[in-house]
């Protein structure tokens, strides 16, 4: 596949974990809320992966104040192209206490994942990959997320979203943990990544298989490390051993088609949000 067609089949299957509470200098709520971290879709009846601190993040915000975005495919309506943004609630979080590897782990003990169940269900989901030798260094990859969270999606703007959509980064693998090896326990990508692209999926240009999960990096340095996907693999198929979706959830083509007749609908805010003090001015 061209590296754009494999963009183009991956983005709605990722979602973005946000908050109804912000920090502004203003008295009205800002344009767009917060994003505190990425995820995507591993099962299409609901179950999302991101990483565990970032569902740590979520749980200290208020239960009715936090949300996930789900990003439904444009599509064309009456002759124009109609986009948007779902939000949905978080029904259940699952965090391991601890990976059952099929061999010594090398690194973290309770690597750095987590999945949240959402109320909605008929999702595009992502494949995990478990196939020996598909993390290598040199192989092109892609991440799509939420880098600087906090920056709301508008760039000409402070008053309008320009962009509604996760953004795409390009790189190539630049290390595997411990070593070369058909399984490696960790790796390391070529991409600048900070804040809310936590989560995001990695996965290769030319077909939209996941390696990994972003989970860490360092500050302002093309260094960014993920979780690879055999060890996401091994978390997924033990939660699914005692698993049971919530029911009646509706469709996400349910959801689409209900939203469209009253869109658009502006984001319901807390009532209370947090206001940033002016910093102090001197002389």
């Amino acid at each position: 596949m061209r590296r754009s067609d494999t963009i183009r089949s991956v983005g709605p299957s990722v979602v973005a974990f946000g908050s109804r509470i912000a920090s502004t200098n203003k008295l009205a709520p800002p344009p767009f809320p917060p994003i505190i971290g990425t995820g995507f879709v591993v099962d299409s009846r609901g179950l999302v992966v991101t990483n565990r601190h970032v569902i740590e993040e979520m749980e200290k915000i208020p239960s009715e104040a936090r949300f996930v975005m789900v990003f439904p495919r444009p599509h064309v309506f009456d002759e124009k192209v109609v986009a948007g943004i779902l939000t949905r609630r978080i029904s259940r979080v699952f965090i391991l206490d601890a990976l059952e590897a099929p061999e010594p782990l090398f690194g973290e003990v309770n690597p750095d994942f987590a999945f949240a169940e959402i109320d909605l269900q008929g999702l595009p989901c992502l494949e995990l990959s478990a196939e020996a030798n598909v993390i290598e260094v040199g192989s092109e990859v892609v991440t799509m997320g939420f880098p600087m969270g906090e920056q709301y999606l508008s760039p000409y703007s402070t008053d309008t979203i320009s962009q509604i959509s996760p953004f795409a980064r390009h790189g190539i693998i630049s290390s595997v943990l411990p070593c070369e090896c058909e399984h490696p326990h960790g790796f390391s990508i070529d991409i600048l990544s900070e804040g809310g692209a936590s989560g995001s999926p990695i996965f290769l240009a030319e077909e939209p298989t996941v390696v990994g999960i972003l989970h860490a990096g360092f500050a302002h340095a093309p260094v960014t490390y993920g979780v690879p996907a055999w060890i996401l693999r091994q978390g997924l198929d033990a939660l699914k051993k005692d698993w049971e979706p919530q029911q009646a959830k509706a469709t996400l083509n349910e959801v689409v088609e209900a939203e469209r007749s009253t869109a658009p609908k502006p984001l319901e805010w807390t009532r209370i949000f947090r206001v940033q003090s002016p910093p102090d001015r001197q002389g």
